[in-house]
């Protein structure tokens, strides 16, 4: 994949992240904020997710209070490099973790 696929594959996501935390926020004090190219969640704990591009890699890092993943672009999804978990999967559960279910 270009650099140009791979930055517009990441515009999606972070597009799609932005979303669902809207949804999350009518229920949760949680709300999502970007600089530069990195991504925060920040929930009501003060507790943040920070999702960033690691460009030169192609991968999204997604990092919480309770680990940290690394994810490439394989099959049409973006998979965890170590469990081959989906990223939606993968932020999901620490999101839960963080108190929005």
């Amino acid at each position: 994949m270009t650099e140009t696929e791979f930055l517009n594959h990441v515009g999606q996501v972070w597009q799609d992240v932005e979303s669902l935390v809207d949804d999350w926020s009518e229920q949760h004090d949680v709300a999502a904020q970007r600089a530069g190219p990195v991504l925060e969640i920040e929930f009501e704990s003060g507790q943040k997710i920070i999702i960033n591009p690691q460009t030169p890699m192609q991968q999204i890092w997604l990092a919480s209070p309770f680990g940290a993943f690394h994810f490439s672009y394989r099959e049409a999804a973006w998979r965890d490099t170590r469990k081959d978990t989906d990223f939606w999967q993968v932020l999901r559960a620490q999101a839960a973790l963080l108190g929005v279910a």
